[in-house]
């Protein structure tokens, strides 16, 4: 019995990381994508007041 716990414990952990990583990979991302976007947009901003 205690192998079999020891198994549904790591099984768990496995889960729980997954979870974590996929959380991180979806809320991680939506971040950098509006830093980039606000670089892009100053970008825009200083070539117009060039022009």
């Amino acid at each position: 019995m205690k192998g079999i716990r020891i198994a549904a414990y790591v099984a768990e952990v496995i889960i729980a990381s997954s979870v974590v990583i996929e959380l991180v990979e979806k809320y991680g991302s939506r971040s950098k994508k509006s830093a980039a976007s606000k670089k892009v947009d100053v970008g825009d901003t200083t070539t117009e007041k060039e022009q």
